[in-house]
């Protein structure tokens, strides 16, 4: 929700600095302490009023405000602070080592939380809060310091505010700003005190390494706050900056290489596969009642050669989807592409775009329909679809669903197939509105459709981006079919195989999988299959439609270039069949690969090498350290991992976690790392890493950050 004029620290700001506080506490707990206990009297008088006469952030600039300051904060004053030295670090460890939530209703020693504290002087007439009727202030554990605006004709809206004013987690507006105020000040006084006083203790206390980190710390510190008051400046009141080309293709980039490195891991990890297979199994339109509530019988064992066959080529589409359009978006940046031309490339990435969202979306449903949603939809009796699997139809309205059922609905919405990508966007919103306020519905979903839902808000996103940043044309089907024919045939093809594929020996039951060498020696064989029956592995089928598509364009933009202005007549190609049965000449095509398809050059390789002396590795405390120890150094079976702690690990070794939609955080690296790549995290429903989570997201950690994470 748009905040509205004066409101003064979103909630994702507040917790950004109290994640950092708690890094800095518990990096630097005992120097600080030891420190403070070792000054006299007369010094940390001093030292606190220095810091609190020369404030690194500037809070506010009426006088309404400063005359209000003494009442807000009666309990950080010079006589306490000076005459026990336990008071100020009791005040700094309630508010490093407590929840926001906690600290707003509990205070230190039983004293009033900030909550009761402010609302209690403003009953006093000490403080005066800036009403806006138009709003509310959220406080509860799930959906903290958030703004709410009741709407009448939302009622269960209604009920759910009611319920929580009732309670005392929401609070008006005025006050809430005031609550947030306090908390914000008091966490931005105590990081840079902690930052004062690391640059007093003697250097004999430090290691050279320590020392290093420590002399970072506080501009880096000041960095940060600038740069969000720069940010907040210059965006007051204005529309969001459109991406451009570099900043669209990074985004797609860091798309592709998620997926091949989830390829590599998908091969690598059995217990990967075994969760992909199960999906597959699991999700089964044969699964989904008919109109006399019956359904096939589950026969796992008969399906699993076909479930490893589609588990490993749904990744593979995936990936080359995602290539496409990133050499698309190369195509439409580069200066050598004729501009005449970059609209034909524009109805490519369209299309293409709409065709991944289809796919996602039929994918989505597939896990929707015998997951959550179960009871929306049925089997149409003796009737199947181009694949040759049962056909499902869905036998509700979304509308008709009880209106408790708002998730269910916003699922079953994103269903429906008149539900295209500028549709689904309000609707991803009001998932995250539901993620945040009831968590505990979200909890029933099974895995695989949240992963299913993942999918779904990456290329939704990203055709939102696309239309505010290229004026991305409509979806045709008329034009610009170059890639999606291509892809069309190849998937007939490879379904007229897929039953033809026996894996049974190695994958029966499912968890012989798990065995030594077995998923190996499965995926090792569904090559062999595929090639008997087509020529070449699955994977190459794809990456020649890929290459083939843009091999195309480059001649046509050439062609465009040298024609004469009254020739330039663009037809749309329609592409030629790459059906399997057709073939291709593989052995020309491998020929007239470029050594760029194949590996990287040399020079390329050199230049993106760091510098060794810019490698530093990151701190870790020992919590940490068993964190990393379980995610790195071969867990054990049952091994788990609380969403907590590694947001504790991550945030202890510098990092900043940022919530975006429905359950996504971004991982971003410490100011003084050599390296800005952003880490994209999905939190289980459950809170815990575990199973196949632990080695996909140890690969991507070690990838994205492994030069600079304390592994030994």
């Amino acid at each position: 929700m748009p905040q509205p004029y004066g409101y003064p620290v979103d909630g994702k700001s507040l917790e950004e600095q109290h994640s950092e506080l708690v890094r800095l506490y518990k990096e630097y707990c005992w120097q600080i302490r030891a420190f403070w206990h070792k000054l006299a009297k007369n010094e940390r008088a001093r030292l606190f009023l220095e810091h609190f006469k020369n404030q690194p952030l500037h809070r506010h600039g009426d006088d309404a405000y400063e005359k209000q300051r003494s009442a807000m904060f009666p309990d950080i004053n010079l006589n306490d602070v000076s005459t026990s030295a336990k008071y100020l670090l009791n005040h700094m460890k309630h508010r490093a080592t407590v929840s926001l939530f906690e600290q707003c209703w509990a205070g230190l020693d039983g004293a009033l939380g900030d909550g009761p504290f402010i609302i209690e002087k403003v009953d006093q007439n000490q403080l005066i809060p800036k009403e806006n009727p138009n709003f509310h202030i959220t406080f509860a554990e799930d959906w903290y310091g958030d703004i709410v605006k009741f709407k009448k004709e939302n009622e269960e809206t209604q009920e759910k505010m009611k319920t929580l004013v009732k309670d005392g987690y929401c609070v008006s507006y005025g006050i809430g700003t005031l609550i947030i105020t306090r908390q914000y000040t008091l966490l931005i006084d105590f990081r840079f005190f902690i930052l004062e006083m690391l640059e007093k203790i003697p250097r004999s206390w430090w290691t050279k390494a320590q020392w290093e980190r420590v002399k970072q710390e506080r501009p880096a510190a000041l960095d940060q706050i600038t740069k969000k008051l720069k940010e907040s400046i210059s965006t007051a009141g204005k529309a969001p900056e459109k991406m451009s080309i570099a900043q669209l293709l990074n985004v797609v980039q860091n798309r592709r290489d998620s997926l091949k490195d989830y390829l590599a891991i998908l091969r690598d990890e059995p217990s990967v596969l075994v969760y992909n297979v199960n999906s597959w199994l699991l999700s089964r339109p044969e699964l989904v009642t008919d109109d006399k509530g019956r359904h096939l019988p589950l026969e796992t064992d008969k399906h699993t050669s076909c479930a490893i066959f589609e588990a490993v080529r749904g990744w593979i589409q995936k990936f080359a989807i995602w290539s496409y359009i990133c050499d698309l978006l190369e195509m439409l940046g580069n200066e050598d592409t004729e501009p005449d031309y970059k609209r034909v490339i524009l109805q490519e990435i369209s299309n293409v775009c709409h065709f991944e969202y289809s796919r996602a979306q039929a994918h989505f449903i597939r896990h929707v329909q015998t997951g959550l949603g179960a009871r929306c939809f049925r089997r149409v009796t003796n009737a199947y679809n181009e694949a040759g699997d049962p056909r499902v139809v869905m036998k509700v309205k979304p509308e008709e669903l009880p209106g408790r059922d708002s998730l269910l609905q916003c699922m079953v919405r994103l269903c429906q197939s008149r539900t295209h990508a500028s549709q689904a966007v309000e609707l991803i919103k009001k998932l995250d509105e539901l993620y945040k306020s009831k968590p505990c519905a979200w909890k029933l979903l099974p895995g695989r459709q949240m992963d299913a839902l993942d999918e779904l808000l990456i290329i939704v996103s990203v055709i939102q981006e696309f239309s505010k940043a290229l004026s991305l044309p409509p979806l045709s089907r008329k034009t610009g079919q170059t890639f999606l024919e291509g892809s069309r045939e190849l998937n007939s093809g490879l379904n007229d195989i897929r039953e033809k594929v026996d894996l049974q020996q190695f994958s029966v039951p499912i968890t012989t999988l798990l065995g030594p060498g077995m998923a190996t020696q499965a995926l090792a064989k569904l090559d062999d299959s595929v090639i008997r029956n087509t020529g070449s592995k699955m994977d190459f089928f794809y990456h020649y439609i890929v290459q083939e598509c843009l091999a195309y364009h480059r001649a046509q933009s050439r062609k465009t270039k040298d024609a004469p202005e009254e020739m330039k007549q663009h037809t749309y190609p329609v592409v030629m069949a790459f059906s399997i049965a057709m073939g291709v000449d593989l052995k020309k095509y491998e020929e007239n690969r470029s050594p760029a398809q194949t590996s990287t050059p040399e020079n390329e390789q050199a230049a993106n090498k760091p510098n060794e002396e810019q490698l530093q590795q990151l701190y870790a405390n020992s919590e940490a350290k068993k964190v990393l120890s379980t995610l790195f150094k071969n867990p054990k079976a049952g091994a788990s991992i609380t969403w907590a702690a590694f947001e504790s690990t991550m945030v202890a070794m510098g990092f900043s976690v940022k919530q975006g939609q429905c359950g996504k955080y971004a991982l971003i690296p410490p100011a003084n790392m050599p390296t800005e790549a952003t880490l994209p995290v999905a939190r289980p429903l459950n809170s815990k890493i575990e199973g196949h989570l632990i080695p996909i997201l140890a690969r991507r950690l070690k990838k994205a950050y492994g030069k600079f994470l304390p592994l030994d």
